[in-house]
This record gives structure tokens, sequence and C-alpha cells, in this order.
């Protein structure tokens, strides 16, 4: 059984850790069958033979109201934020309510194992993702069914009932593999999981770009930035940045071009692709023919890059991963995290900038110009720490794997006697 970190399979970088997962996994078991929390099983079909769909709300009343409550955050978002703000500890029950619900027992009673693939949800940023895993996982303890994370990037964790709830589940993984040591690993140990359980693997998805990176440095500036409240970014801050970046690209000889990785628009972010047409007219309008629809689209597109801008965490992941350069803009804790830890992972050729501070068009502007005409002396570096990390990651899932063979399942009866 594999929970995801994007239900509806419409964030590139997710979908690319997904599928990492899924062939490293077939590696070591040829004849290993998948369920996949997912919501679009054309999608989910699209993964390969052996890989079935779990419906993530499996009542249909709790589809429509999820569909009720999509439609009402989308027409009042004032009332929404209101009450997120003004009332977390209902607003919080209501989510633990419904990921109690979502748990689906009786198809957890069916997993040898559970796997959380990989991406940066369990932490309070996110508590409708959060909750749903963490109670599953809870509930995998509780029905005696193995589990571990894979390509993780933990926190941050302030709220105080989360933080209970980690404490109580995380220690039970069989194994966790985190995405960098300067914040998740610290608060898995301080939540109490053994250092002997935890490896640091870099992400996931470095494996596919690496592999399609191309013989040179190509010739474009990537840029990307997602507009979400988690990011900090709005969209008139993407339109300020509308003019410096066309003449920067201008004075370095070059042409902008559109990085998308989270492709559809959501309660929680604009779709990349929409935000980068403000800034990208030559190469990206928005319509369906300039969006990529997989990993490996999107990945072939940073190809294309002599260095990539980005306020997304894959759109760097992909680059740096190709031995791009990657400026990254942050604006929140949440990505200053992602994007630090990712600077630690690569060394040199990922600069990091503070969308907060003084100056910052001018830092940026800098930043830019200065990545750019080093871009060809960090690449070495980069496609080292990138072929480090894929190395890292194979011994972590060859640990999976053997995890997966000591396995001895227990009787559909004892099953049966564990469920709640």
């Amino acid at each position: 059984m594999v929970q995801t970190g994007s239900n509806e399979l419409d964030n590139l970088g997710d979908q690319a850790m997904l599928e990492v997962l899924l062939a490293r996994v077939r590696a070591g078991h040829a004849g290993a069958r998948f369920s996949i929390f997912a919501r679009d099983a054309a999608k989910v079909r699209s993964l390969g033979i052996g890989v079935e769909q779990i419906p993530v709300e499996q009542k249909p009343e709790w589809a429509v109201l999820r569909a009720v409550y999509l439609a009402a955050r989308r027409a009042l978002p004032t009332v929404d934020r209101f009450v997120r703000t003004h009332k977390p500890r209902w607003f919080n029950s209501l989510f633990r309510m419904k990921a109690r619900a979502l748990v689906n027992p009786v198809a957890l009673n069916r997993a040898d194992i559970l796997l959380v693939s990989g991406g940066g949800f369990i932490t309070d940023v996110f508590p409708g993702q959060a909750w749903p895993v963490l109670e599953r996982m809870h509930a995998a303890i509780r029905q005696n069914i193995p589990f571990a994370l894979l390509g993780q990037g933990i926190g941050p964790i302030r709220d105080p009932a989360l933080l209970r709830k980690a404490r109580a589940v995380l220690p039970h993984a069989k194994l966790i593999a985190v995405r960098e040591t300067l914040h998740s690993l610290p608060l898995l140990l301080e939540l109490g999981v053994s250092p002997r359980r935890i490896v640091v693997t870099g992400d996931d998805a470095i494996e596919p770009a690496y592999r399609a990176r191309s013989e040179a440095l190509g010739k474009m500036l990537g840029v990307n930035f997602r507009v979400a409240e988690y990011a900090g970014i709005t969209q008139s801050d993407v339109d300020r940045l509308r003019s410096p970046i066309r003449k920067l690209a201008a004075k370095l000889g070059t042409e902008l071009i559109s990085l998308p990785v989270c492709i559809a628009n959501s309660a929680e972010s604009a779709s990349d692709a929409t935000v980068a047409s403000h800034l990208v007219y030559s190469r990206a309008t928005g319509s369906d023919d300039l969006i990529p629809a997989t990993p490996a689209a999107l990945i072939e597109r940073i190809s294309e890059c002599r260095l990539v801008v980005t306020g997304s965490y894959h759109a760097a992941v992909f680059a740096l991963a190709q031995g791009i350069p990657a400026v990254c803009v942050f604006n929140t804790q949440y990505y200053e995290n992602k994007f630090r830890g990712l600077a630690e992972q690569f060394g040199d050729g990922c600069e990091l900038i503070d969308k907060s501070g003084a100056g910052f068009e001018a830092a940026l502007s800098l930043a830019i110009t200065y990545s750019w005409k080093r871009a060809p002396d960090v690449r070495p570096s980069l496609l080292r720490a990138a072929a480090r990390q894929i190395a890292d990651g194979h011994e972590a899932y060859a640990r999976l794997s053997s995890i997966v063979d000591g396995l001895q399942r227990p009787t559909d009866k004892s099953r049966r006697g564990l469920v709640a």
C-alpha cells in the first residue's frame, strides 16, 4: 500500500518520487503489486501493471463533503482563512476526524507493508495531508502492519497535537529515508525515532533527472514561482518581477522558459503554468500543449536551461540533478527549510534568496547574473552530489527490500482480530 504526497497526482515532483519508488521496489521484488491512495484512477493505471487505485474518500458522503468544502473555500476564501486563524482548534479537530474516517482499515488489512512515498507533507503547513498519513500509520501499528517512509522532508511542526501524533507514530517506522540533514533529521530524533532507523538519501526524484542530463548546459533561463499562501508568494509579487526578469534575460542574451511543477489549479495554489505565463510570453502561454504532463517532459524542458530561478522545490531538484545551478526564492519557513536542506545536499550551485530581505529584487538580479556566469564551473560538483545521493537512495531501498523479505505476514484470522 502506498501513500503519496499528492492524491490528485498533479504535482510532477511528487509523481516523480512515486515513479522512483515503484521502480526501485519492483527491482527487488519483480512480482510486487501496489495499491495507491489516489483520486484519479486513469493516472494510477498509467503507472503500470500491478498498480491499483484505492479511492481516497472510500465512502460517497466524504467525497460530497469534500466537494462542498472546496467550492465554499473558493467562493469565500476570507471566511476559510478567518476560521483557520481564529478557530484553529476547531478547524484541526475537523481535519483529525476526517483523517480517522479515511484510514480504510479493510484495504490496509490486505497490505504486507505501508509505504509513504516522497514528499514534504508531514508538517502543520499541510494538516489536510499530515493527519491522514499519520492516522494510516497509526492504524498500521494497531493492525501489526509494518510501514516505512521514503524521500521525506519532515516539518516544520509546531502544532502541539500534530507533534504528539508524530511522536506516537513515527518511532514505529521500520525505516525513514529523509531528503536532508539540517531539519528533518534533528526533528525525527527529537520525536524519538531511533537513529538506526533513519537514513539520509536526498530526494528520490534526483535519479530520473540525473539520468536524463544533457552532455552540455542549455541556453535558456528557466523560471518557476509557486503562488500559494504556504509559499508566501502572491500573483502581484510575480507581476512585479516580470519587467526586471525579462530585462535581465535580454541582458544575458537568453530567453525565458516556464517550468511548471504543480500543473493544475487547486484550493491551495495556482497552477505553476498559469503563474509562469505572466513572466514568459515567448514559450509559455498557458495553453495545454505547452504544459509538461509528466515528470519526464518537465525534466527534458529543464535540460534546455543554463540556470533555473524558482520558488518551487522540485524545479530546483530537477535542475541541480542535471548539473544546472538554481536560484531559489523563499518567503516562508517551510520553503526556507526545504531550500536550505537542498543547498546543504548539493553545495555550491544552489543560491538562496529571502524575498522578505532588504533589497530583494537587487539581490535576485545579482544572484541570477552570478550563477549564470558560474554555471559551467559548478556543473561537475553538482553532478557528483547527485550521483552520491542516488547511491544513498539505492542503499536505503536495499534496506527496505531486506525488511520486506523478512516479513512474516500474519494469518488472515489474526489480522481480522486486529482490525478496530
